[in-house]
């Protein structure tokens, strides 16, 4: 018995799918993937190359026959940052609609913010305060979440897409992400001892490649530590090695290569905001916060 959902997100670098079955509250992971799409890359004047559509559209292809061959019951596909700002997303979503009938759901800020929340609220209880923060290719959110309930949202105009677009030189990018950082407000609603949770493809892979992993497993991933001491050794080693050879460091992912010294960059940016020694990482992105409201999805 049970309900199959099929969640996949279209960020503005990476695709992501997640299968799961629902039945009551016990929920059963069946399959999970990731893809680089690079949607956003090369986006200029708010408009989405050809290029990066149809890149989406391969991997969509891939994803929905998937969910297809596990017999999904329902397959829900949300579009984040780049889907938010293209003024020619229409060209993705018609698509969607006329080959597959299936719907475009763009989210807010806040709704990807609250999903990000929801896919994260129970599995770091344990902690009275915490802040969230979720690094992707158009956009970071942050939530603070004061006896788990989300007290502040916040997406800033910082991702890994966005920096590799804009700008060229380390130190533009530095000041950039310093600049929103500051701006976000942040530091100043957070509760007086709390715990920073990331989320998000730059730290998931700083931590992989920390424990020398060759396949994806999440178990080795999900809740790990991320020190200040690993984040200013990957930014160092990201800047002194050509995109082969890093590509041969992270095998499940390799067309992060291009992007890993930009996220590394936010991270360390975020470190420095918000005075800290130490992160938790999370393997769980928005779509377990959509999962667990699949039944009564009907966002448009």
């Amino acid at each position: 018995m049970g309900i199959i959902y099929s969640i996949i997100d279209v960020g503005t670098n990476s695709i992501l799918l997640l299968i799961a079955k629902k039945n009551n509250n016990n929920i059963d992971i069946l399959h999970r993937d990731a893809q680089t799409s690079s949607l956003g890359k090369g986006m200029k004047d708010s408009l989405l190359t050809k290029e990066g559509i149809l890149r989406v559209e391969r991997i969509l292809e891939e994803f929905i026959g998937t969910s297809q061959r596990y017999n999904s019951d329902k397959i829900i596909i949300t579009g984040t940052s780049a889907s938010r700002e293209a003024k020619n997303i229409s060209e993705l979503s018609d698509w969607l609609k006329e080959k597959y009938d299936l719907p475009f759901h763009i989210l807010s800020e806040k709704q990807e913010a609250y999903y990000i929340y929801l896919a994260n609220k129970s599995e770091f209880a344990m902690f009275n305060g915490f802040v969230l923060f979720d690094i992707g290719g158009g956009s970071t959110e942050f939530m603070v979440v004061k006896d788990g309930i989300l007290d502040y949202v916040i997406s800033t105009k910082i991702g890994v897409r966005r920096l590799n677009n804009n700008f060229e030189n380390e130190n533009d990018k530095i000041k950039y992400c310093r600049s929103k950082l500051i701006e976000s407000k942040v530091l100043q609603h957070t509760p007086n001892a709390f715990k920073v949770v990331g989320i998000g493809g730059t730290v998931t892979n700083l931590i992989a490649v920390k424990e020398e992993l060759k396949v994806w497993d999440s178990e080795k991933v999900h809740k790990q530590v991320l020190t200040l001491d690993d984040v200013e050794y990957f930014k160092s080693l990201w800047k002194r090695l050509p995109y082969d050879e890093i590509e041969r460091l992270i095998p499940f992912d390799p067309h992060r290569s291009d992007v890993l010294l930009s996220g590394t960059i936010i991270l360390e940016s975020i470190f420095e905001y918000l005075q800290l020694d130490e992160i938790l990482v999370s393997d769980r992105g928005l779509q377990f916060g959509v999962l667990q409201e699949a039944e009564e999805f009907k966002l448009c």
